[in-house]
């Protein structure tokens, strides 16, 4: 079996039904199960297909085999889908972004281990749990014993000293929620990268169970085969030995039919052998060679069928 995930919430997922079943021109009669789920922030539909192609057995005749490795034969199986998809579901008036290729981006594709480290994902997680987003308190200048200080006295501190120190702590406030949002960015990411790892080696464990099944399904076709081959192949070679044993009878009744005419006309003194042979041809309307009787008899069938 196969398994296709399609994301995205701006195309009708009916569409990208129809695209699966005529891909390769799979056929929906081999579509398991299409189910869209939304147990995420964007909906999705889970599908699940058999991988048959359509080929030819040895005598020449289509037949639909199930053949996983031939089905996802090109290294590059799954990029083409991914172009078959956007380019279908574009044809029929969606709007899509295909993303470009590596060999054009010069992009490097970390595994989710090498993300982690470079990311520092644990002491990211324990940042977050250590990160204080309440705003510390700001001392207001009505809080300040200022009995003793003149007017302008107050305004200058509230202008060089106060104010100043509010907008840093505003600033700091702004730049820890910023840092608290991006780090929060990247342990999520992480995290769905692990959950699609996770989707992505059940699937492949399922491809290679498939293709496991498939093989001993072919070993079991194959046994059969060569079993019932035996088995023709030794009835034949029973028929011929039977054959060859009733021709060497066929040829002894022979000698012994030509030894018997010869001792008949021997014992009694009768004519030549041939005219024994003729008469008894002709009187009883049979001949001893029993492929012409054979041949004579059809005719005498065929004949009674006519009329």
């Amino acid at each position: 079996m196969s398994y296709a995930i399609i994301r995205n919430a701006k195309y009708n997922f009916a569409t990208a039904y129809k695209f699966v079943c005529e891909y390769k021109d799979l056929g929906e009669k081999y579509i398991l199960s299409a189910k869209v789920h939304y147990d995420e922030k964007s909906p999705h539909l889970h599908l699940l297909f058999l991988p048959v192609v359509h080929t030819v057995d040895k005598k020449g005749n289509p037949i639909d085999k199930l053949a996983c490795s031939e089905f996802w034969k090109a290294k590059d199986s799954y990029r083409q889908l991914q172009n078959a998809f956007f380019e279908y579901m574009v044809s029929n008036g969606f709007e899509l972004q295909r993303g470009l290729p590596k060999e054009e981006t010069d992009r490097v594709h970390y595994t989710l281990k090498e993300y982690k480290n470079i990311t520092n994902y644990e002491q990211t997680k324990e940042t977050l749990k250590n990160i204080k987003l309440e705003l510390p308190d700001v001392p207001n200048i009505s809080d300040i014993n200022i009995n003793r200080l003149s007017k302008k006295r107050d305004e200058k501190i509230l202008e060089e000293i106060i104010k100043p120190k509010d907008e840093l702590i505003q600033g700091l406030y702004q730049d820890n929620m910023d840092l608290h949002k991006e780090l929060s960015r990247q342990t999520k990411v992480i995290e769905e990268a692990e959950k699609y790892q996770k989707e992505r080696n059940k699937i492949l464990d399922d491809n290679a169970n498939l293709h496991n099944e498939v093989e001993q399904i072919k070993a079991e076709y194959k046994q059969k085969e060569f079993d019932i081959e035996w088995k023709y192949k030794s009835k034949i070679k029973g028929l011929e030995k039977e054959n060859s044993r009733l021709n060497k009878i066929i040829d002894k009744f022979y000698k012994t039919i030509n030894k018997f005419i010869h001792w008949i006309c021997k014992k009694f003194d009768i004519g030549a052998e041939d005219n024994l042979i003729r008469d008894f041809q002709k009187e009883t309307n049979t001949y001893l060679d029993t492929e012409k009787q054979v041949k004579h008899e059809e005719r005498e069938q065929n004949i009674e069928i006519e009329l």
